[in-house]
C-alpha cells in the first residue's frame, strides 16, 4: 500500500491558538497581581513620609498592610466623626487615647491643663485620669513582629517604647496585638492590660497576611517579551519578506504549533482517562476529546512509527506509541 495522504482539512482547536490564548490570558492575570504589588508599595511609601510604615513584610515574603487603621488629618471626614477622633479605651479610673502608625491626633485636655498645650509632647497615645497624664510611647520606636513566628496567619505585634517614666528604671510602652479575624472587618481595640507595659488587643481582618508571588514579575516580563517578539516578527515577515499575513507569518510558527500540539495531545489523553473512570460522562468527554484530538492527530501522523494511521480512534480505544518527533512536525 502507498503512503497515506495527509488530510489538511480538520476540525478542532489549532495548536498555535492554544499558545496564543495562554499568552493573552496570562498577561492580564499577572499584570493585575503586579499592579496590586506596586500600589501596595506606593501606599507604604506615602505613609512612611508622615509616620512609620504601617505595613510589614516577613522574611518568607508574607505581607501585611494595616494602613487603614491609621488616623490622619487627611482621613478625617465630616460625615464620619469617629474618623477625626483617636481610639479610646477606658479601664477603671484611666482613659487611654491612642493612634496606630501615627501620633495621636489630639492632645487630651488633662495633659494641656497639667503641662500647658505647647509643652505636651507628641506621642502615639496618652493615659489620663485622676489628675495625671502619661505618654504611652514614641512613634519613632515602632517595631513590627509576628504574634507567632511559625504561623504568620495568627497576626501581628506592634511595639512602641519611650513613654513616660514608670518607677525608677522603667518607661511606659504599648504593644498592640493585632489578631487575624477575617470576619471582623477593620475591627477596633477590645481591651488594654498592664500598668507600665500596656498590651492592647485588637481583632481585624487587616492582620491577615497578603500573599505576593515575586515570580509573577519574571513571568509577566517574559510573556511581554514573547508577545513583542511575535508581533514585530510578524510585521517584518509581512512587510519586508513578502509573507502572506496569516499564521505562517508568525516567527517560529512550527515550534509554536508543535508545543501547542503537545498540549492538545496531553489534554486528549487526560480526557481519555476521565472517560474511562466516568462512564456517565463518556459521551461529553468523547465529544470534547474529538475537538482536542487535532493536536493528537498532528503528532501521531508525524511520528512515523507503527500504527500511526490507527492512532485516531474513539476516546476509549486511543493508545499512543513512539516518541514525539519535533523535526517530523516541521512540515505542518
Amino acid at each position: 500500500m502507498g503512503p497515506k495522504t495527509l488530510n489538511t482539512k480538520r476540525s478542532g482547536f489549532r495548536p498555535e491558538l492554544i499558545i496564543l490564548l495562554l499568552l493573552v490570558v496570562a498577561v492580564p492575570l499577572i499584570g493585575w497581581q503586579i499592579y496590586r504589588k506596586i500600589t501596595f508599595k506606593f501606599e507604604e511609601l506615602m505613609t512612611a513620609l508622615t509616620s512609620h510604615p504601617c505595613a510589614y513584610v516577613h522574611r518568607d515574603k508574607t505581607e501585611f498592610d494595616l494602613s487603614k487603621l491609621s488616623k490622619t488629618r487627611s482621613t478625617c471626614s465630616s460625615s464620619d466623626a469617629s474618623s477625626c477622633l483617636d481610639y479610646h479605651l477606658r479601664r477603671q479610673d484611666s482613659d487611654f487615647y491612642f493612634n496606630v502608625c501615627n501620633n495621636a491626633m489630639r492632645k487630651p485636655s488633662q495633659c494641656n491643663d497639667l503641662f500647658g498645650r505647647q509643652n505636651v509632647q507628641n506621642a502615639i497615645g496618652y493615659q489620663v485620669g485622676d489628675g495625671v497624664c502619661y505618654y504611652m510611647g514614641q512613634l519613632r520606636t515602632g517595631r513590627w513582629s509576628l504574634l507567632d513566628q511559625r504561623h504568620p496567619e495568627v497576626g501581628l505585634r506592634l511595639l512602641y517604647t519611650g513613654g513616660s517614666r514608670c518607677g525608677r528604671n522603667r518607661e511606659r510602652s504599648t504593644e498592640f496585638h493585632f489578631e487575624c479575624n477575617r470576619k471582623a472587618a477593620k475591627g477596633g481595640p477590645v481591651a488594654i492590660f498592664g500598668d507600665c507595659e500596656f498590651v492592647v488587643t485588637w481583632e481585624t481582618e487587616l492582620a491577615c497576611p497578603i500573599r505576593q508571588i515575586t515570580l509573577l514579575h519574571f513571568l509577566l516580563l517574559l510573556i511581554v517579551v514573547v508577545i513583542l517578539y511575535l508581533a514585530v516578527g510578524f510585521c517584518i515577515n509581512v512587510r519586508y519578506r513578502g509573507a502572506i499575513p496569516d499564521y505562517d507569518a508568525i516567527p517560529n510558527i512550527q515550534q509554536i504549533r508543535w508545543l501547542g500540539a503537545v498540549i492538545l495531545a496531553v489534554s486528549a489523553k487526560v480526557l481519555e482517562i476521565i472517560g474511562d473512570y466516568l462512564p456517565w460522562a463518556r459521551r461529553a468527554v468523547g465529544w470534547l476529546s474529538d475537538k482536542v484530538g487535532l493536536g493528537y492527530d498532528l503528532i501521531a501522523e508525524r511520528m512515523g512509527g507503527r500504527g500511526a494511521g490507527e492512532q485516531r480512534k474513539s476516546a476509549g480505544q486511543r493508545r499512543t506509541t513512539g516518541i514525539l518527533d519535533r523535526e517530523g512536525y516541521d512540515q505542518l
